[in-house]
């Protein structure tokens, strides 16, 4: 296996930023005496920014906080600012009332400004203006060439806050954007202490960059005079920093160091809030403090989800539907509403919310409350202990606590919320979450379009899954699920957030030349060590990606894995089966650990190749993280459902339309075959064609230690001479075992003394064993047990009409072995007919095939090894190439230089 250097390893890219803005904070502390500087926050709110910018926050008419200012002073005082300023949306009431108390404040506020040709708005930190100053300003933002020309004017100084952080997503920003930024703006904050810390990082390179060469050839290009904007491009860019706090968690841990020579003597005869205006103008400043990534943003909205929860009030369904937004929008701000509002009928979620917002403020839950809650829900307590507790401790301590607690509380809920559901389905009458078959789910798979039927009830027995109380199912599973939601909602709105034009940032680092964010993928898989082809195609992709260090990660739920080499293992929260799904355990994993692996390891694409729960936590991972998100498909859902239930065309109707609304989710769905190509982007299931991406397995190498087994030791009474045909695949009715015994039947016609070996098990095999009774059964088989009968066998038989691929067929194939199967799906595009198998259309015509395979012995021999020729066409290689760059990632330079020792 191939050595990783520190930059190849998983998670480097996130370190490789740490050290590099660490590096700089450090160098930024080095610069002034800390006895002639002066602290302050540049960017903090308070609840006078009580109209947000955010468009759900305007429908839903919530402010962006319900901080006092008394508190957010407090705040700032007690984390070292010794001027203070509130920089609330476009206004600065705060700071005028404050002023009117006899504080000494920097009158300020971030106002929201217009850029017309990108139809973009952004936000601009504006300080030391007046009352009348600050009408004009207000008047002017609805153009940001007109608003900057008038503060250079005016000599009122600006920050361009988070440069690269937008409240929307727009696809007009582009870097012609970045290009004016340049010529219109001297100061720029380069540590906020809600944003990511890779936009902190390529926003101090971009700086860095910016010559007065450059500046002036973008003036030219865009027609823009820097002087009008009181820039000069022949001074270095002033560089700031401020927390962005709404709630009072962090306000003051992050800010600005403002250079005062003479500070001392300077304070005796200016106020503090003139001397730092002054130093923001001459660019005497070095920010301090930490980034927070997602982390600080996360708890920031816990504790503000918290707090709408017991403050929003129904914005009337008129409002709603009326505001400007999509129709997404609405239905979101809909739902969002009648969550909140259905919370605040709950006293104990209420109450745990308030818990939450005084544990997040430093305050513990009364002791009574410790001694009087059940015992379900003691653990809530203890993390809230904790939370409390750590608030006291060091900022990073006390962000790591809650973002733990935040992690446990989600696990323990989920885990309580299984255990609830479970012992209400063992007290109804005996059911059990395993006793449901695929078909009594997907009959039940419904809901009712009357609202009143599914809440109340319309006196008939409805075919659906509302046959369950609502009533009783919240009584039980309220607060455990709402705050399941809320937890999951605040991870990840604040990541979301903070990524949502993750395709810009990609193009402005390439173009920076400078952070270019790692290529790597994350495989989910319901799926790997288990007894099935999924499994065995999937382990051998596995071995190829550690072999050659590929950037590509597997991650699994399972019991008892371990974790190695590019697989993460992570341990489920319950698991069950459901009855004819096969020896396949649905394992229900922790969607939080997952969300902080691919995190941490700088992932930046999923894959998904199971339509179980990995499935859904592939599609939170896309739409947390906005990253291209892909399915591999390995099994064809209506095929199986078709073969193994007794559905209607209405019914199976019902799963094709799931399945269509998730792969469209993707924004590209691997296929194994070209029948399933043509038929996703047929009428059924209407995929672009862009979006279907043709691909195939690979084979594994031969092990040449294998040898070829003696007849006899394999089929009692055998000889060398006699005919066996060999079958390996989980017996069970879709893979057309029980198709066996008529084929067999009819070519024992013509070849009395033909035998049949049988590997594998499943839920047909008794059945089978009843109506093919001569057969020799060998069981579920290791692969190099596989390779001896391979060797030793004659001809493989696949009566398969199920399979996607058919990986079997490439392993006898390895092995010299032909295959008769019929002409569909994988097989029709692995098989040649008549040159390495055979493809047939029925029964009656498999049977013909084997008894002419037997009766041309030479026939025989050649096919062999034309099988062998067809199986080097399915290498490792080629194959991964094409996926790798199918996905968008780099194929490292190395592949392919180790060869694979035969």
């Amino acid at each position: 296996m191939l050595q990783r250097n520190k930059y190849e390893a998983v998670g480097a890219f996130r370190r490789s930023l740490e050290d590099e803005f660490n590096q700089y904070v450090e160098q930024q502390q080095a610069r002034f005496d800390p006895a002639d500087c002066l602290n302050i926050d540049f960017h903090c709110h308070d609840h006078n920014s009580d109209i947000p910018d955010e468009l759900w926050g305007r429908i839903l008419r919530l402010p962006e906080t319900w901080l006092k200012t008394k508190k957010l002073v407090k705040v700032l005082q007690q984390n070292g600012s010794n001027v203070y300023t509130v920089t609330n949306h476009n206004n600065a009431r705060s700071c005028w009332d404050l002023i009117d108390q006899g504080i000494d404040v920097l009158v300020a506020a971030e106002f929201t400004c217009f850029f017309p040709e990108y139809d973009l708005f952004i936000h601009i930190l504006a300080y030391g203006f007046s009352k009348q100053q600050e009408v004009e300003l207000n008047q002017k933002r609805q153009n940001i060439y007109d608003f900057l020309r008038y503060s250079a004017k005016h000599d009122i100084p600006v920050i361009m806050p988070h440069p690269l952080y937008f409240y929307t997503r727009n696809d007009n920003i582009d870097l012609s954007l970045f290009e004016k930024l340049a010529v219109m703006f001297s100061r720029f904050e380069v540590l906020n202490g809600q944003r990511d810390l890779w936009q902190s990082v390529l926003t101090l390179n971009w700086v860095d960059s910016l010559t007065a060469e450059k500046i002036l050839s973008y003036a030219r290009k865009h027609d823009l005079e820097p002087a009008d904007f009181g820039v000069d491009p022949h001074q270095p860019k002033i560089l700031t920093g401020g927390s962005d706090d709404h709630t009072g968690l962090f306000a003051g841990q992050c800010g600005t160091r403002i250079y005062i020579p003479n500070l001392a003597q300077r304070l005796k005869t200016t106020k503090a809030s003139e001397l730092v205006l002054e130093g923001l103008r001459n660019g005497n400043v070095a920010p301090y403090g930490q980034i927070g990534e997602n982390q600080k943003l996360n708890i920031a909205l816990l504790d503000y989800f918290a707090q709408v929860a017991t403050k929003i009030k129904d914005p009337g369904l008129f409002r709603i539907l009326l505001h400007r937004g999509s129709a997404w929008d609405k239905i979101g701000c809909f739902a969002v509403s009648n969550l909140m509002l259905e919370m605040q009928k709950h006293k104990k979620t209420m109450k745990f919310f308030g818990f939450v917002h005084d544990a997040l403020q430093g305050k513990k839950p009364n002791k009574l409350i410790t001694w009087q809650i059940s015992k379900d829900y003691k653990f809530c307590v203890q993390h809230l202990v904790h939370i409390a507790d750590s608030k006291k401790a060091s900022p990073q301590e006390f962000v790591d606590t809650v973002n733990h607690s935040i992690n446990e509380l989600f696990n323990h809920l989920n885990k309580l919320i299984v255990k609830r559901i479970k012992c209400a389905l063992d007290k109804s009458q005996g059911v059990r979450l395993d006793s449901f078959s695929t078909e009594e789910i997907t009959r039940k798979f419904e809901i009712p379009s009357q609202l009143t039927a599914l809440f109340f009830g319309d006196g008939k027995r409805q075919e659906n899954i509302s046959n369950v109380s609502i009533e009783k199912l919240l009584d039980n599973l309220s607060f455990p699920i709402l705050i399941s939601l809320v937890l999951a909602g605040s991870t990840l709105a604040s990541t979301r957030v903070l990524y949502q034009n993750r395709s810009f940032l990609n193009d402005f680092a390439s173009h920076l030349g400078k952070n270019q964010h790692t290529k790597r993928a994350l495989y989910l898989t319901d799926t790997l060590s288990d007894k099935n082809g999924v499994s065995n195609s999937l382990s051998g992709k596995l071995k190829e990606i550690q072999k050659f260090d590929l950037p590509i990660d597997f991650l699994i739920c399972h019991s008892d894995a371990e974790s190695e080499e590019h697989l993460h293992v992570v341990r489920p929260i319950t698991t069950f089966e459901v009855q004819r799904y096969g020896e396949q355990e649905i394992r229900i994993p922790d969607l939080m650990e997952i969300a902080r692996i691919f995190y941490e390891g700088g992932y930046d694409r999923i894959i998904c190749s199971t339509e179980g729960p990995m499935a859904l936590v592939s599609l939170f991972i896309q739409q947390m993280f906005n990253v291209p998100s892909y399915f591999f498909m390995h099994t064809d859902w209506i095929d199986f459902i078709q073969h193994t239930t007794d559905l209607n065309q209405y019914e199976r109707d019902r799963v094709r339309r799931l399945m269509r609304a998730l792969y469209n989710r993707y924004d590209g769905v691997f296929v194994l075959n070209t029948e399933h190509r043509d038929w996703l982007m047929g009428y059924e299931m209407q995929l672009g064609k862009e979006k279907v991406l043709l691909t195939a397995h690979h084979t594994q190498p031969r092990d040449m230690t294998v040898k070829r087994l003696n007849k006899s030791d394999i089929v009692k009474g055998a000889c060398q001479n006699t005919p066996i045909l060999f079958i390996a695949c989980r017996l069970s009715k879709e893979k057309g075992i029980l198709d066996l015994p008529r084929i067999v039947a009819k070519a024992k016609r013509s070849i009395p003394d033909l035998e049949i070996v049988v590997a594998g098990s499943g839920p047909a095999e008794k059945v089978l064993k009843d109506h093919l009774p001569e057969a020799t059964y060998v069981g579920w088989q290791s692969k190099k047990q596989l390779a001896a009968l391979y060797l030793s066998l004659d001809l493989f038989v696949f009566p398969s009409r199920f399979d996607t691929f058919g990986n079997v067929i490439l392993e006898a194939f390895v092995h010299g072995m032909p295959t008769v199967a019929f002409n569909c799906k994988g097989p029709k595009d692995i098989i040649q007919h008549n040159v390495n198998g055979y493809l047939v259309d029925d029964i009656e015509a498999m049977s013909t095939k084997i008894i002419e395979f037997f009766e041309q012995p030479k026939t025989a021999e050649s096919m062999g090894h034309r099988a062998m020729q067809r199986a080097a066409e399915y290498k490792a290689e080629p194959i991964m190439r094409q996926f790798m760059t199918d996905m968008g990632l780099d194929i490292p330079h190395h592949y392919g230089l180790q060869k694979t020792v035969a």
